[in-house]
């Protein structure tokens, strides 16, 4: 291959490929926040404003525990993939904080779409109200939430990520 071909330094290409999954892998973290942000506050709007045996939805204790824990893991998923992007933006390793900031966010995504739809009832999987002509994002989110539990390395072999850099590589493999 010719000279001016070569991008970076010769020999430093599979870190750099390396490298570029860390930063796709903090990227799913960020989309799993934002998708799951977006499932809350829809299912938030709806359940202040749905009544059920006259009161609203919101105002049944288990929705009300199921949405604080749901707010407390947000914030914590977005906490992990900003932490990644200032580690990566120092020059320092991320290999195990990208894999928890995708592990995290693509895993919390499914889980806050997944009781969104529980709460919102025939609504969550409604793509348009006829009538209202109202559309209904629920079934989407809770659809791109799962594919970010598989790609760029599913969750699973984020967590052997996770493991070798704890354990190391000769017991991990």
């Amino acid at each position: 291959m010719p000279a001016d071909h070569v991008l970076g330094a010769p020999g430093s290409g599979l870190r750099a490929a390396l490298g570029s999954l860390a930063l796709g892998r903090m990227g799913i973290g960020a989309v799993g926040v934002g998708l799951a942000q977006r499932a809350f506050d829809v299912a938030t709007d709806y359940t202040t404003r749905r009544t059920v045996y006259g009161k609203p939805i919101a105002a049944f204790q288990h929705w009300q525990f199921r949405f604080a824990e749901h707010a407390l893991e947000i914030e914590a998923a977005r906490l992990l993939y900003q932490k990644a992007g200032l580690l990566a933006d120092s020059g320092q390793d991320t290999t195990a904080l990208a894999a928890m900031a995708k592990i995290k966010g693509s895993a919390l995504a499914v889980e806050v779409a997944r009781d969104a739809i529980q709460a919102c009832g025939g609504y969550g999987f409604a793509r348009l109200v006829s009538g209202d002509e109202e559309a209904w994002p629920l079934e989407a989110v809770y659809r791109d939430a799962k594919i970010g539990e598989i790609y760029e390395g599913a969750n699973e072999i984020q967590k052997w990520i996770i493991a070798r850099t704890i354990f190391g590589r000769e017991i991990t493999g």
